[in-house]
């Protein structure tokens, strides 16, 4: 059995494929199967896959139906059968000693779970390193209710909390199964932040390789944050009342100021899609956003101190439903996304 496995979610991903794989092909730890869960590609990405294979005895695929993202890697968490598990997104690339590193730090502090930082690589910008919001380090269960929690879900500034992409963590197998920790298939859009919230809830112990960019997150066109998705407030909403339904009345922290920022934050994300939609069509799908009940009332409590005047702004239409001036503000794409 593979020390490691590798999940590799598939949706038409043909351009970038190659590239992520021949990434993991190169590790220094070699103990690891490389899981390419094709998600029902329409391009050419199983051809791909299959000639890949024979490249290296390490890769399995696995076909089936498009159900999204959190349905690819769940199908990859059944399938796997590493004592540890790791994601990689089919566009991105992972550096050679990535999970040799990783798996040294998570053996040698017993922990369940260790992450790095990501390198994020952009055309025509120099790649910058991403680090989390915390010291880097050892935490026990003491210090992330201490430096954790308060931020686990959203930032007071309504930014991400430290842990929100699972691609730059490794996972003991035996922490995922006794907590249940899956994907939440009707959440398509930012399902780490809901799965990694989860994770840092349950978690007794983890590693923070803080500097290390072991990662390497590519930015291309078409991302949630540069275009409209029809649906994409729809499943904001979804993830927010998963979140409600888990931490609302937690005993041992209070979240709910995060989790009216949590609403706040990906409100702004839909919005940002909106400047993509034709002009005729921004007012009514602006209304639609800004007329949720539990936005309205998580907007009475909305952030004043520790964020940009530009968003200051945006939030202050947003609370009183100043839709032209949305409109406005939209279209100079001088928006929070």
């Amino acid at each position: 059995m593979p020390k490691i496995s590798v999940i590799v979610p598939i949706y038409n991903a043909e351009k970038y494929l190659e590239r992520c794989v021949k990434s993991l092909i190169a590790q220094t730890f070699h103990d690891i199967e490389i899981l390419l869960i094709d998600d029902g590609s329409t391009d050419a990405s199983s051809i791909l896959c299959a000639r890949l294979k024979k490249e290296d005895s390490r890769i399995r695929i696995l076909h089936k139906p498009n159900g999204g993202l959190s349905s690819a890697r769940n199908a990859g968490l059944l399938a796997a059968s590493g004592a540890f598990i790791g994601f990689v997104d089919a566009d991105d690339t992972v550096s050679p000693t990535c999970f040799e590193t990783l798996l040294q730090k998570i053996e040698q502090y017993h922990c369940d779970f260790v992450f790095c930082d990501l390198i994020r690589i952009e055309s025509g910008k120099p790649p910058t390193l991403r680090s989390a919001s915390l010291h880097g380090g050892y935490y026990d269960k003491r210090k992330i209710k201490r430096c954790v929690f308060p931020q686990l879900i959203m930032r007071d500034n309504l930014e991400y909390g430290p842990l929100l992409s699972v691609c730059v963590c490794l996972y003991r197998t035996s922490f995922l199964k006794e907590h249940d920790l899956r994907f939440d298939e009707t959440v398509r859009y930012s399902e780490d932040n809901l799965f990694s919230a989860c994770a840092g809830y349950r978690a007794a112990s983890f590693f923070y390789l803080k500097g290390q960019g072991l990662y390497e997150y590519h930015r291309n066109p078409g991302s949630i944050t540069t275009t409209h998705k029809a649906d994409a407030w729809e499943s904001y909403k979804r993830m927010h009342q998963k979140l409600c339904a888990l931490f609302q009345n937690c005993p041992e922290y209070d979240f709910s100021r995060q989790l009216d920022l949590h609403i706040i934050h990906y409100a702004c994300a839909a919005l940002g899609g909106v400047c993509a939609l034709p002009k005729v069509e921004q007012k009514s799908e602006i209304d639609r956003i800004l007329n949720d009940e539990a936005l309205k009332r998580a907007l009475q409590n909305r952030p004043v101190r520790h964020i940009p005047f530009k968003l200051a702004i945006q939030l202050l239409c947003m609370q009183y439903r100043c839709t032209p001036l949305m409109c406005l503000w939209l279209q100079r794409r001088e928006h929070y996304a």
